[in-house]
């Protein structure tokens, strides 16, 4: 197979995970771990005896793949049935309990590592299964049926945050045995649920005998588990003066780095924020397409030096607000009400600080809050890429690094900042040199920061020559290492992910950077467009035309966070209608191209087109000439 190329097959996917290890982790670190390799080691005795492979894990989870899916369910029910029977010995200093899921479906073979909605369906499913038990789908249920002893139970059509799926529990014992409301049900009893708020209200416990206390819909079991979901909506700016919009985007983007970093808690990415805000949904559409527990909501108003913010916690299970509160502060004090924002919130969900554990986000680099203020403003304005505001940021980085030179942060964002510079035509595109000086710079004064390794990692295979120290096969594979540290540090940030995957490709290690894509489009259900965007670029230098149209058409159709994306998404559908010998198509999407700017030449489309990735000079030649014939300017 080579390197282009896809490796897909069908297997058995087998998840399983810790019930409530954070919890064990908070009462007894060390008695959790040394309990928990000995369940390892039982599971992975299991999948010996069972022929099934362990393939990821992570701490307190575990994915298996197995070629039977008669073997995954025995496998399942062994491990089970042995970790009831060791919780009741004394060896079993904390008694941990298991969730497993089983699926089988279509999957992704990445080396030695699984992707795709056949791994993800496995995990959903486990989420789903109770503590001690197992819950397959439909398709694990029809290879096994008649061909084991087990009972099982059908759950009906389930529907766990963006994946539907049938699923069955198997019944270890009868206490195993429950009642679930099914996806089909779901809207049905919208209705039925106000009739129901009434028999209550009028005969208490009348509902409980009619429903059965055992009846728990989907949401309310993933609202149960150990980790919080937070959504931290976009705040709102209530100040007069519109410009002051990138505060509020800034303190957004704090708390929900502060909150993330936290490994008690599953936070929304900010790009999921803002889709779910510009859609209008309401709590309940929240809590059924997201599963979300709680929702911050803030508002920041601004005069002069001085700011008030506002904000609120609600519980959308229990329909209440559980805190709210009003800071009014001077600038300088900023950073110490976003701390105790994020503080009073862990301290709702009754989650506390231990030794060791802190808030990680970039604005703890910042000796000075009005150099944080002026960063994120400086951001806001170059993205714009008009003249005038690429040139008033430049002005505000220098400002910042009169008094704080080696801020890493501000240095990897600098780096960046000169290709705007050379869109806006404010110097050439000569720019390699500054960039790579800038990111070793960022690099130095901040190891732990994944934007800039992942920054010098896309740099270094374009500039070699600013890298002596290295042979030519050391610098590739310093460069991988970059790639892959950029995601480790980070693994839970999208755009950490997102660099991560597009240095890998630049590379040459598409497959890796396949995975990436598509691990940024799990960590956020609406990403921001430039997330597809290049993934849609990468599929397309490959021949993967079918993914890659689906993914440039949903960007055509919808500009979404950056209005480049667009443009984009309508170059590369050109792109490939023009391979497909589609002349007619695109010639019609030129002209849409055209009509939306109309001084668009090919070296713009291809910057909004993001092509960096793409280190192929035959490659690039051939976008050109396949762009200009269908009516793009040269």
């Amino acid at each position: 197979m080579s390197e282009e190329e896809i490796d897909r097959k069908i297997t058995v996917i087998f998840a399983t995970d810790v019930v409530g290890y954070s919890k064990h982790m908070e009462a007894d670190e060390s008695g959790t771990v040394k309990n928990l390799r000995a369940c390892e080691k039982l599971l992975t005795g299991l999948f010996n005896k069972h022929k099934g492979r362990l393939f990821n894990t992570g701490g307190d989870s575990f994915l298996a793949e197995f070629s039977s899916a008669v073997s995954a369910v025995e496998c399942a029910v062994e491990f089970q049935k042995a970790i009831e029977q060791r919780n009741s010995t004394e060896d079993a200093t904390v008694k941990l309990k298991f969730r497993i899921g089983i699926n089988s479906g279509d999957v992704i073979k990445e080396k030695d590592n699984l992707l795709g909605d056949g791994v993800n369906i496995a995990a959903r499913l486990e989420a789903l299964a109770q503590s001690g038990g197992i819950t397959i789908s439909k398709s694990v249920y029809d290879y096994v049926k008649g061909k084991t002893q087990h009972e099982f139970n059908d759950l009906g059509l389930q529907k766990v945050k963006l994946n539907e799926f049938h699923a069955y529990d198997l019944l270890i014992d009868e206490s195993h045995r429950r009642k679930l409301e099914n996806a089909k049900q779901k809207k049905t009893n919208i209705y039925a649920a106000s009739i129901v708020a009434v028999l209550i209200a009028l005969v208490g416990s009348f509902y409980f005998f009619l429903m059965g206390n055992d009846t728990k819909s989907v949401e309310q079991l993933i609202a149960e588990s150990d980790r919080a979901n937070v959504l931290v909506m976009p705040f709102e700016n209530r100040s007069v003066n519109k410009s002051d919009d990138y505060l509020s985007n800034g303190m957004t983007d704090i708390i929900i780095s502060s909150l993330a970093s936290y490994p008690r808690l599953s936070v929304q990415s900010s790009s999921t924020s803002n889709f779910i805000r510009d859609k209008g949904y309401s709590d309940s559409e929240i809590l059924d397409n997201y599963l979300v527990n709680y929702i911050l909501r803030g508002s920041n108003q601004v005069s002069g030096d001085k700011i008030r913010t506002t904000v609120e916690l609600s519980d959308i299970i229990k329909k209440k607000i559980i805190w709210t509160e009003k800071y009014d502060f001077v600038l300088d004090d900023i950073f110490e009400v976003q701390d105790s924002i994020s503080s009073s919130i862990l301290n709702k969900l009754q989650i506390k600080l231990t030794l060791g554990e802190s808030f990680d986000d970039t604005r703890k680099y910042f000796k000075y809050p009005e150099n944080w203020q002026r960063y994120l403003k400086a951001n806001a304005l170059w993205l714009t890429m008009s003249p005038e505001q690429v040139k008033e940021a430049g002005t505000l980085f220098d400002t910042i690094f009169e008094t704080e030179p080696n801020n890493p942060v501000v240095l990897s964002m600098y780096a960046w900042y000169f290709t705007a510079e050379a869109s806006a035509g404010l110097r050439d595109w000569n720019i390699g040199n500054d960039m790579v000086e800038t990111a070793k710079k960022a690099v130095e004064f901040g190891p732990e920061l994944s934007d800039a390794y992942s920054l010098l990692a896309t740099l270094m295979p374009k500039n070699p020559g600013q890298f002596n120290e290295y042979t030519e096969e050391e610098l590739k594979e310093k460069a991988q290492e970059y790639a892959i540290k950029s995601s480790d540090l980070n693994p839970k940030n999208i755009i950490s992910i997102l660099s991560s995957a597009n240095a890998l490709f630049t590379l040459g290690l598409h497959e890796k950077a396949l995975g990436n894509y598509e691990k940024a489009l799990r960590v956020a259900p609406h990403p921001p467009g430039n997330v597809k965007l290049n993934y849609s670029l990468a599929l397309m230098y490959l021949g993967k035309y079918e993914k890659s149209l689906k993914l440039a058409k949903e960007l055509s159709e919808n500009e979404q966070y950056f209005g480049g994306s667009q443009l984009g998404g309508l170059g590369i559908l050109t792109f490939i209608a023009m391979q497909e010998d589609r002349r007619n198509d695109a010639k019609r999407l030129a002209n849409k191209i055209l009509e939306i700017d109309s001084n668009m030449t090919f070296d713009k489309l291809r910057r909004h087109m993001k092509t960096f990735i793409i280190m192929d000079k035959a490659f690039m030649k051939k976008i050109k000439e396949s762009l200009v014939e269908s009516g793009i300017p040269a």
